[in-house]
């Protein structure tokens, strides 16, 4: 039996673990208002070893959004703000710097954090 894994599987972890989202569609939908989403934020650290033996620290910021939620997927130079929420803090504003789809119905944004708020 075939398993449909964007309702069987992500609706409910998104269900569980999603938090709001503001969607600013600069590339994806020009000129259109911002909307409201959800998806699950997470960040990671990367250590990358030089040549030298030397460690260059970075981290990973993405959001999993659900592909069936979306009439248009975000994409590259869409923003993203994630306001606060009960018990958590502003976590500001992004850039979508890249997308990946798992074939499945799931889409990772991978994020920059942006310095300057929107105009």
């Amino acid at each position: 039996m075939a398993l449909n894994y964007s309702l069987q599987v992500y609706k409910i972890v998104l269900d569980t673990l999603s938090r709001p989202v503001t969607i600013f569609p600069v590339a994806s939908q020009p000129g259109e208002p911002p909307y409201d989403s959800r998806g699950i934020f997470d960040t990671r650290d990367i250590n990358v070893e030089a040549q030298d033996g030397s460690i260059i620290s970075d981290q990973r910021t993405i959001l999993d959004i659900r592909e069936a939620e979306f009439e248009v997927l975000p994409l590259q130079l869409d923003r993203v703000a994630i306001p606060a929420i009960a018990g958590s803090e502003d976590l500001g504003e992004y850039e979508v710097t890249d997308t990946d789809t798992n074939g499945g119905g799931l889409t990772t944004l991978t994020l920059r954090k942006l310095l300057e708020k929107r105009p």
